[in-house]
């Protein structure tokens, strides 16, 4: 979460929201990391970007719910650890950091993370 974090107040900082045409999840992984996000302002952040939130629970690690591709055609960039072929939908999948995923959210292409990558 704190990467997600990051990457987020960045993007907030050089006023960016996610991409137009992309979709960025986060899932929490347990009520406890949920409080902590609300401890920490991380869900205000997170959502203030335009990232879509999740609760703890079954979804795409078993191909359900929110993050799985429908189409062929669609590109997901996933830090999930379930990497079973069709598990998260037909479309491309391509594993990567909290970072990674982050950063490629904002500009609506695989980037990988690094400081001032947001800026214009």
């Amino acid at each position: 979460m704190a990467y997600y974090a990051k990457v987020c107040q960045a993007a907030s900082d050089a006023g960016l929201k996610v991409k137009d045409g992309v979709e960025f999840f986060i899932q929490f992984g347990s009520k406890q990391v949920k409080d902590l996000a609300i401890q920490r302002g991380w869900l205000e952040l997170f959502e203030s970007v335009g990232v879509k939130l999740i609760d703890p629970g079954c979804g795409a690690c078993i191909g359900a719910g929110p993050g799985v591709s429908i189409q062929q055609a669609q590109v997901t960039v996933s830090a999930i650890n379930r990497n079973f072929q069709g598990r998260s939908g037909p479309g491309k999948l391509y594993l990567a950091s909290p970072l990674t995923v982050a950063a490629s959210a904002f500009t609506g292409k695989i980037t990988a993370w690094e400081d001032g990558c947001l800026e214009s």
